[in-house]
C-alpha cells in the first residue's frame, strides 16, 4: 500500500520519540571470570543503591520545606 495519500499527522510523525534509558552496563570484553562478574554487578547494584539513596534524601528534604 501506497504512504502518498496518507496524512503526516496520522502516521504519528507529530508525536515526539520517546528518549531512550541510559543503563550504565561496565564495558565486558566476554572472558571475565564468574569472580569479576560477580564484583562487577555488586559494584553496579552499590551505584543504583547510592542513586536511590540520595534521591530519598532530596524528597525527604523537599518534604520537609
Amino acid at each position: 500500500m501506497s504512504r502518498r495519500g496518507i496524512h503526516p499527522l496520522l502516521m504519528g510523525l507529530d508525536k515526539p520519540k520517546p528518549k531512550p534509558v541510559e543503563i550504565k552496563q561496565p564495558d565486558l570484553s566476554g572472558y571475565e571470570s564468574a569472580q569479576r562478574k560477580r564484583f562487577l554487578r555488586a559494584e553496579f547494584e552499590e551505584e543504583k543503591q547510592a542513586e536511590v539513596s540520595a534521591r530519598r534524601a532530596l524528597l525527604k528534604l523537599e518534604r520537609q520545606t
